[in-house]
């Protein structure tokens, strides 16, 4: 599928992977419906490859962009993103961050995850 993506995606993938190796934060910045999803989408199937990260947790500011997450996650990865078992991670809503309890955000320090927000803002 990476070569429907287009040269911005594919540099800022390449980017992204080479900014991992020394730091574990990345900023992507475009404009809306320039696929930053799609690329984050990517970019997360290339680091599950690699073996460098566990688990991808998504985060946006509405239920919408949420089941975008989930839907363009699954078509990409090949994998659920509803945070059930088996999938390979989840997306969830800004507003619903304060409910998740210590054992979900145990998850950041027992696994390598890859985490994204979307307009954080």
């Amino acid at each position: 599928m990476t070569t429907l993506l287009r040269n911005w995606q594919r540099r800022c993938i390449d980017a992204a992977l080479e900014h991992f190796t020394a730091t574990p934060h990345f900023f992507c910045q475009a404009t809306p419906g320039a696929g930053k999803t799609r690329m984050a989408a990517e970019l997360a199937s290339r680091l599950l490859e690699q073996d460098r990260i566990d688990l991808v947790l998504c985060f946006a500011p509405s239920c919408q962009v949420v089941e975008g997450f989930r839907s363009s996650f699954a078509a990409v990865l090949g994998r659920r993103l509803d945070g059930q078992l088996g999938a390979v991670g989840a997306a969830f809503t800004y507003q619903a961050m304060e409910y998740r309890d210590e054992t979900f955000w145990r998850l950041l320090d027992d696994y390598r995850v890859f985490v994204v927000f979307d307009e954080i803002h």
